[in-house]
């Protein structure tokens, strides 16, 4: 009788361990995660019906519109320096009408801004430079290659880098060193992760920083984004461009906000 007194109570105890646990471990992430959501302009926003310029006019023509967060594509030079573009193949073509065999320099890339192109897009030091006098801007990086070689760059380049820049990454494993690197804030996107929604949740309890979860469409119409709010982790959706679709992504599906290129948010 006595020895079944004794297991029960160490069965009790185990159990309350494990509540407690659960319970400290979830307080833990909510007071952690004080992620600031808002909505984001897709690669500086659309401007005159154009997207993915990258440039100045799109970035203060949507600051007019109310937007503060804008998603910027970087890609590195051939002398390893930082400009605002998607990429060195259709991107580049989009932008100045012909195509390229290989990367730019610095130099040759701000002079093709200045002779070929519609827009005036931005260079890691130009757009300092309009972050200085943009202060309340925060910029959301997209680097499609070498992430941490750039977000070091940008950490030395770009002013108050660790508060109005917030990097994307997109290996779960890389999440402690770019936190380590100063950012306040982290954007885990998944585009280019192939594990599970399982997966997922499972790498951001362990993620000890303010951050949120971003998408393309199909994945942000499974379970995961409601799975997400309930841990208090806020989630995006990219990239919308309907009013209609925003609506169902955020009220059924469980989406907090949206990467957009026109749809302006709400002053």
């Amino acid at each position: 009788m006595k020895l079944r007194k004794i297991h029960i109570t160490i069965s009790s105890i185990g159990t309350i361990f494990i509540i407690c646990f659960w319970f400290y471990q979830n307080t833990i992430h909510k007071e952690l995660n004080n992620f600031i959501v808002d909505r984001i302009a897709h690669a500086g926003g659309g401007i005159n019906g154009k997207k993915y310029t990258n440039s100045f006019e799109a970035l203060s023509h949507n600051m007019t519109n109310g937007y503060k967060y804008f998603e910027i594509d970087f890609s590195f030079t051939k002398d390893g320096e930082l400009v605002c573009l998607h990429d060195w193949k259709n991107s580049f073509k989009r932008s100045f009408g012909f195509t390229t065999d290989e990367k730019l320099t610095l130099k040759e890339f701000e002079h093709l801004v200045k002779s070929n192109s519609e827009f005036n897009k931005c260079t890691i030091y130009s757009l300092s430079e309009w972050m200085k006098l943009n202060p309340s801007a925060t910029i959301i990086t997209d680097v499609k290659e070498d992430n941490i070689k750039a977000l070091k760059l940008v950490i030395a380049t770009l002013p108050n880098a660790t508060t109005n820049v917030i990097p994307q990454i997109y290996n779960p494993n890389n999440f402690d060193t770019i936190k380590s690197l100063g950012f306040d804030q982290i954007i885990w996107t998944l585009y280019r992760y192939d594990g599970s929604n399982e997966q997922v949740l499972a790498w951001v309890q362990k993620f000890s920083a303010s951050f949120a979860v971003t998408m393309p469409k199909k994945r942000a119409k499974s379970t995961l984004p409601k799975e997400l709010k309930n841990k208090n982790i806020p989630s995006y959706v990219h990239t919308i461009n309907q009013v209609s679709e925003a609506k169902k992504y955020m009220n059924k599906h469980g989406i907090t906000e949206i990467y957009t290129d026109f749809l302006v948010p709400k002053r």
